[in-house]
This record gives structure tokens, sequence and C-alpha cells, in this order.
């Protein structure tokens, strides 16, 4: 399992925001912060939302990066 810093160097190395990943897994901007300031701890249930998230974003991103390329 990953920590929340960890998690906040994932997903600024892949250029995301709080709230692209917020938004795909359907919980709060300041949830996503709180997590990566160890201010909450990750449940089980939105940690594989999280990880779930930042993957989706990721592709989301790199297709919009694509099609903007067109």
């Amino acid at each position: 399992m990953i920590t929340g810093k960890e998690f906040k160097e994932i997903r600024n190395l892949k250029g995301l925001s709080l709230r692209d990943i917020a938004k795909c897994c359907n919980v709060s901007a300041q949830l996503i912060g709180q997590i990566e300031n160890d201010k909450k701890a990750f449940t089980e249930n939105n940690y594989k939302q999280i990880i779930d998230a930042l993957y989706l974003a990721t592709i989301a991103k790199t297709n919009s990066e694509i099609n903007k390329k067109k």
C-alpha cells in the first residue's frame, strides 16, 4: 500500500490535479488533499477508488493530449 505522500508524488509526476482524481472517484478534492497530507487515512474502499482514478485520469489526460495534437 502506498502512503499519501507517495500518492501525491505520483499524481504530481503525472501532471494530475486533486480535482482530476476526485472527479474520477466521486470524492472531494479536499479529501484527496487530506489523504495526501496524512490528515486522513485511506479506507480500503477509497484506496482502491483512488488508485483506479489515478489510472483512469492518466488515460484521460493522455487521450486528451493526443486529441489536441490531431
